[in-house]
């Protein structure tokens, strides 16, 4: 139980240096004891669950931004643990420990909404069904006889989210556990300005109106509906959507291969769809913000890091899947130099760089069948970013891409759990010659020479 995030900067920034510390030292024992002793990645896995184990209650307990990282890791950087232990860290995703009693969850709808919940609600239920990095999820009912969820946010989080943004260094130690070659001072206002805009929900109320606008051409999508009369700042409700999320359903052993690709379709659709026709990005794709409907459809929840992108970044985009299809080459340097990417270095290492690092991460709309269950698209980018280290390390997208690529890694790990094989270039085309019918940002594309 917990009556209060821990919000003292110092005592944040101690935990989260020494658990990256810790971290990194059981990874490198556990990896080198398997070089020396043979042992098979069963010993391994059951070596690190403890390291896993830790991680998720540090991290878990210091929810906001902390939380957010586990949850990263645990997506992202898949390969670094191994699937006992990844099993663990996945407990981040939304059951993190440490939630209000039912009297603390009380007092924080009385002071928000006015009313008791027995009052606002024909029924609810005290104990959360699910917890992450900023609050914890209720069932209740309506007296109209709505289904809904009704989110709590965890009173003290924004006190901690301000006092890990000031401990800037210390949470780029620990987001180089996913991956080493990420920069976050550079990213310091974006990543500040969607954390304190997370924090408000009436914010998060806002742009799940604008997402809700914006996907209607996709039916396979289902959302959530707001529910204003019984939200403020740090309480929304919001109809609820029923089924197992999507961890739920790529862990069941009993899902089919062609259930696994359908819902991926669906996955990617939730992306890439309202990106490619009107810009607007779903930052915060880990797979317990998924549901699988019981009408086929796939819901998306969690509304406050959505990003509307320039019309400029989204083209390239469109530019870079129109050469993939075509199966042609672009001049990468100059298509990214202008969308706003700063390219340093050598001119000739990095287009090699960059044809090289394009031939890796579009493998899966490049052939006509790829299974993300085998996928090692993210070993195989470090390992070239070894080979041209000064290119990589000189080399930035534009500071306001953040959440897309937050959002592009995020469907690349769900996708990785799903475990999805098929043929996803078709998929890719269909979405794109559905996205041009819509015709918001697509009129206008010159061609690259």
């Amino acid at each position: 139980m917990a009556t209060k995030v821990e919000g003292g900067r110092l005592q944040r920034m101690a935990r989260l240096a020494g658990l990256a510390a810790r971290t990194g030292r059981d990874l490198a024992t556990a990896r080198a004891k398997q070089v020396l002793t043979n042992s098979d990645a069963l010993g391994v896995g059951e070596a690190l669950r403890p390291t896993a184990e830790r991680m998720v209650e540090v991290l878990g307990s210091m929810k906001g931004a902390a939380t957010k990282v586990g949850q990263f890791i645990s997506l992202v950087d898949q390969e670094v643990f191994p699937p006992e232990a990844r099993q663990a860290l996945q407990r981040l995703l939304n059951q993190a420990p440490q939630r209000l009693s039912p009297a603390e969850t009380r007092q924080v709808i009385i002071d928000e909404l006015g009313a008791t919940p027995e009052e606002l609600f024909a029924q609810f239920d005290p104990e959360p069904f699910a917890a992450a990095s900023m609050g914890q999820v209720h069932g209740a009912t309506l007296h109209d006889g709505r289904d809904v969820v009704v989110k709590v946010q965890f009173p003290g989080v924004d006190k901690a989210i301000e006092a890990d943004l000031r401990n800037a260094g210390a949470m780029t130690a620990a987001l180089s556990l996913a991956g080493g070659m990420f920069d976050a001072r550079r990213y310091y206002d974006e990543i500040a300005t969607t954390l304190r805009r997370e924090l408000d929900y009436r914010e998060e109320a806002k742009q799940l109106a604008e997402f809700r606008r914006v996907a209607a051409p996709w039916p396979e999508i289902a959302l959530p509906e707001h529910v204003p009369e019984h939200s403020s700042s740090r309480v929304i409700t919001m109809t609820r959507l029923r089924g197992p999320t999507l961890l739920e359903f790529a862990n069941d052993p009993n899902v089919d291969a062609e259930s696994r690709f359908r819902i991926a379709g669906q996955l990617v659709i939730s992306s890439w769809g309202p990106f490619l026709s009107t810009g607007l990005i779903h930052a915060d794709p880990h797979p317990g913000n998924y549901i699988v409907c019981a009408d086929g459809r796939l819901g998306v929840l969690d509304f406050g890091a959505t990003r509307q992108m320039d019309p400029s970044f989204v083209q390239t985009y469109w530019k870079v899947l129109d050469a993939a299809m075509a199966d042609a080459k672009l001049p990468l340097m100059r298509v990214l130099t202008d969308a706003g990417f700063e390219l340093g270095g050598d001119p000739v290492q990095t287009e090699q760089w960059l044809q090289a690092l394009s031939a890796i991460v579009e493998q899966p709309v490049r052939k006509p069948y790829y299974d993300f269950g085998a996928c090692h698209i993210a070993v195989d980018v470090r390992k070239l970013s070894q080979r041209y280290p000064a290119v990589a390390l000189q080399s930035r997208p534009p500071e306001n891409s953040l959440m897309f690529y937050r959002s592009l890694l995020g469907i690349a790990g769900d996708l990785r759990l799903l475990r999805a094989a098929g043929n996803f270039r078709q998929m890719t085309a269909e979405i794109m010659e559905r996205s041009r019918a819509q015709g918001f940002l697509t009129g206008s594309i010159a061609s690259v020479a």
